[in-house]
């Protein structure tokens, strides 16, 4: 089974954005979408805090030998329940073979769509051939989380979920609620819990049986400060389920799927995190990741740690405990989210007998849509800088 590559961008008609900035940021007046609104009921935010991400981006080698416009784009996901990004704190810079290139020649573009996402463009300048190095920095708020299971526990699942979660329901690149294996998984768990069981229980046994699925789930190719890397990990779910292996990516794919297939708007949520497991909180520690968000009725989007409860949560621990990697998180601000993102990319054929494909973050725009043109020759390095407290 060929691998396929997942890419981190997206990919939405030009109509559904509308510029924030060309060249300088600048704000528009844009109404802030539903979806980044503060969590309600049972759920609540916390401590907040404050980071400087920076992305360091290196083409090897760039040809360019014809007219046509080229631009780098980077997903960034600008507001969400945990986290917001002003869009005037982004700052990009270009190099051409370890030279600066003026100002003038690379406009730095915010499209943000009327849902959140955006896709920041970083124009490349016409010349031939040359070594590009691009920085993207820009500072992101995040908070901590709160959920009264007791309280969430008396919500029933909705008629009608709001419609700015809808498409989180669906088949969406790289993750389908109808996979086959996924069906299966889905009997499976409706056979073993009551069918009055509330919403919060149910998605929390989506994502127990999810992350325990795989033999072996924590394969990964590590990516911490310092290290130029293609990405995360990934096999994808398909593949993952077929063989019951996989990396820590195809596992929270994997419970995004099941709570699809049940009904729940989930999505991933891709950014930098302590996957040590040791206590207390470093820089030096944290590296790309991937967690999951399920969307509860009357709450919000409540964050899930598919790693965690694999690790810390066996299939007789009881549902309505306290769960670590469920719904609450004094810590959770140390996470510093980027995207939620996907799509779904070939790899390049010479990189085909690769075992693993891989969670990209930024690609080319003359490539969005050429299955074969994957960024696989396109590093990246991340940079996280404390900026201290957020707003109380």
């Amino acid at each position: 089974m060929k691998c396929v590559m997942v890419l981190l961008c997206v990919v939405i008609v030009t109509t559904a954005f509308s510029p924030l900035a060309a060249q300088s940021i600048v704000e528009t007046g844009i109404t802030p979408p539903p979806d980044g609104r503060p969590p309600t009921g049972a759920l609540r935010r916390t401590d907040s805090r404050k980071w400087e991400i920076t992305l360091n981006i290196d083409l090897p080698l760039f040809r360019k030998n014809d007219p046509t416009p080229e631009a780098l784009v980077i997903p960034v996901s600008i507001l969400d329940t945990w986290w917001r990004v002003d869009p005037r704190s982004f700052v990009g810079n270009v190099f051409s073979d370890s030279s600066p290139v003026p100002k003038a020649l690379t406009n730095l573009t915010v499209n943000q769509s009327r849902f959140g996402d955006s896709r920041v463009e970083i124009s490349i300048p016409n010349f031939v051939e040359f070594r590009l190095r691009t920085e993207l920095t820009w500072v992101v708020e995040t908070w901590s989380c709160q959920l009264d299971e007791i309280a969430a526990s008396r919500e029933q699942m909705p008629t009608l979920w709001p419609q700015e979660v809808e498409r989180w329901r669906y088949a969406t690149p790289g993750i389908d609620p109808n996979e086959p294996r996924i069906q299966q998984l889905r009997q499976q768990i409706l056979q073993r819990i009551p069918a009055n069981t509330a919403p919060i229980y149910v998605a929390k046994e989506m994502i127990r049986t999810g992350s325990r699925i795989l033999k072996s789930g924590d394969h990964r190719d590590r990516n911490p400060f310092g290290i130029w890397s293609r990405g995360l990990e990934t096999r994808g779910i398909a593949q993952a389920l077929w063989t019951e292996i996989g990396s820590e990516s195809d596992v929270v794919c994997i419970c995004v799927a099941l709570l699809r297939s049940m009904g729940f708007p989930a999505r991933p949520v891709i950014g930098l995190a302590d996957r040590s497991g040791q206590a207390g909180k470093s820089l030096s520690r944290k590296e790309l990741g991937m967690w999951g968000e399920v969307y509860l009725p009357n709450c919000g989007w409540v964050p899930f740690d598919s790693d965690e409860i694999r690790g810390g949560i066996s299939p007789s621990t009881k549902i309505d405990q306290h769960w670590n990697g469920f719904g609450s998180d004094d810590e959770f601000n140390e996470r510093v989210p980027i995207t939620h993102e996907l799509d779904i990319y070939l790899p390049n054929p010479s990189d085909g007998t690769r075992v693993s494909s891989f969670l990209a973050l930024c690609r080319l725009k003359t490539k969005l849509d050429q299955p074969g043109q994957g960024p696989t020759d396109i590093l990246i390095q991340t940079e996280l800088v404390s900026r201290g407290r957020g707003q109380k």
